[in-house]
């Protein structure tokens, strides 16, 4: 192989070191390093020198790690289409995860397809289209959604919600709204909440759109996430939400731990091997990292969360991770 086809592009938003952020990501340089590659680090959004051309002289691409790209979506999906995408079709650069799989699983409307496709389940869930002008009301919304299908149970009237973009990273903007009989219901801070929610949504892309969905209690007890590493289940971290809060996330206070496999749920190995299968009959390419984030409710069923293939951390650094890491790298570098 020639020194020009063992470098290998780490496409990021900002301009910092990818190796800070993260043990997982510090862990996967070095190793790609000690196998005789060169890693480039290099911004989309700052890099103006970056072209269909110049990134054809790398031997792989990944966007494993190029975090934030949701704040700058537009001009992101500029980008996409006009150097990665071109240099991936016309030049036959490796892209993992590819461009396809990556604008599709870039907005959670995508979480529709895997409901209706594979008979997963998922949080009850409204897609809310945005439009210009005035806010509209919350509960309106609620009610002309619940009179439009008569089919729905009064999981949008008596449980908790959780309102999210649909195009987002990190639970930025993202609201729990308590059932309206609870006690300490309050109608203007739901209703400011969404605000926030809506207007940031309408703010990111025309397709982006907001999302109410049913609040699974089960996140309490932690957030399994799934990871698959070259196309083969690699190992399995439980989130736990910080005190008070609803998301499990590290940066607000949640912890994460390896779960050992024999407690690991089985439903959601069997379910991230069917997304996996999913993408690439879809595609027509293999994944080459998947993070499936997920609970388990009271009654044994595993609800996906989310079907991360952009820019999840999956944490090649966790115990049991070292022959998923391996794969990756194999993915990246033949």
């Amino acid at each position: 192989m020639s020194q020009s086809h063992r470098k290998i592009l780490f496409l990021k938003t900002l301009d910092e070191d990818l190796a800070s952020i993260h043990p997982s990501n510090a862990l996967l340089l070095s190793t790609l390093r000690a196998q005789g590659f060169t890693i480039d680090e290099r911004s989309w959004l700052l890099d103006k020198s970056l072209t269909a051309t110049t990134i054809c002289t790398y031997s792989a691409v990944t966007l494993i790690a190029c975090y934030e790209y949701n704040n700058h979506i537009s001009l992101f999906e500029k980008f996409m289409k006009e150097v990665v995408t071109p240099a991936a079709r016309e030049n036959g650069l490796r892209v993992v995860n590819s461009p396809e799989v990556l604008s599709w699983n870039c907005n959670k409307v995508y979480l529709k397809d895997l409901q209706q496709d594979l008979g997963i389940t998922i949080p009850s869930t409204i897609f809310v289209d945005t439009a210009p002008g005035d806010v509209p009301l919350f509960n309106n919304v609620i009610r002309q959604y619940q009179d439009g299908d008569r089919t729905r149970t009064d999981k949008f009237t008596h449980g908790a919600m959780v309102v999210k973009p649909s195009v987002s990273a990190s639970a930025r903007e993202t609201y729990k709204i308590p059932a309206s009989d609870f006690e300490a219901y309050d109608s203007d801070k739901v209703q400011k909440d969404w605000e926030r929610t809506y207007t940031y949504t309408r703010s990111l892309s025309p397709d982006a759109k907001v999302m109410i969905q049913g609040f699974e209690a089960a996140i309490g007890r932690g957030e399994y996430s799934v990871i698959f590493l070259g196309g083969e289940y690699s190992h399995t971290m439980l989130k736990k939400p910080g005190e008070g809060e609803f998301v499990a996330i590290e940066e607000q206070g949640g912890t994460v731990r390896v779960v050992p496999d024999e407690m690991v749920p089985a439903e959601g190995k069997e379910i991230g091997r069917k997304v996996v299968e999913y993408v690439e009959k879809k595609f027509g390419v293999g994944l080459g990292y998947l993070r499936l984030d997920g609970v388990v409710r009271d009654d044994g069923r595993f609800v996906v969360i989310e079907a991360e293939m952009f820019e999840p951390y999956v944490y090649f650094d966790a115990k049991g991770a070292s022959e998923g890491l391996m794969r990756f790298c194999k993915v990246l570098t033949e």
